[in-house]
């Protein structure tokens, strides 16, 4: 991973290239990604274990709240790589008498739809919550209790499948965009 970090620099480039620029982008993309999920997942492990109270309501609105904006956050990221990464990379190895890339993108791509099922639970379960809670119909009781811990157990689980999902994509993609960049800049030294 750290040589990955030295070939993202532009200075170290024999050339600056379009693809650099995409590889640094989806850098970005990555470490922003990554530490979103890792505090919706601290807060959400920390809902499930917390005693009922009259947060509960707050706490879920905030949860759902920072839900939905990763999850918008995350198909803006999955239209960028389809549309502007993963043809590129896949039409780079295509040409190469190697395995296609196909079977590993399609296994990211299935992972990530894993981990956006559990957030739509999660959604759902707590939208669910939050219209009794709101109706007066539920109370701050040991099934309330429990609803919550179901409802934060499949964000905390697609949390997890994400975090599971950037590693896996970085041990594929980053060995795969280092050595276009290699040869890029051979070509232009």
């Amino acid at each position: 991973m750290m040589r990955m970090e030295a070939e993202l620099e532009p200075l170290d480039s024999a050339r600056t290239s379009a693809f650099l620029m995409l590889v640094i982008q989806l850098k970005t993309d990555h470490d922003c990604l990554k530490e979103k999920v890792d505090a919706l997942y601290e807060r959400s492990m920390s809902a499930a274990a917390s005693p009922m109270s009259s947060t509960m309501f707050q706490t879920l609105e905030q949860l759902r709240s920072e839900s939905a904006h990763l999850v918008s956050e995350l198909d803006r990221h999955a239209k960028w790589e389809d549309q502007e990464l993963f043809p590129i990379i896949t039409s780079y190895f295509k040409k190469k008498i190697e395995p296609t890339m196909m079977p590993s993108i399609w296994v990211l791509e299935k992972d990530h739809e894993l981990a956006l099922q559990f957030f739509d639970t999660f959604l759902e379960l707590s939208g669910s919550m939050l219209s009794m809670l709101k109706r007066g119909m539920e109370r701050y009781d040991v099934h309330m209790a429990q609803q919550l811990k179901q409802a934060t157990d499949h964000l905390t689980q697609g949390c997890l499948i994400l975090k599971g999902h950037f590693h896996m994509e970085e041990d594929v993609l980053f060995p795969l965009v280092g050595e276009i960049l290699t040869d890029i800049d051979y070509l232009f030294s």
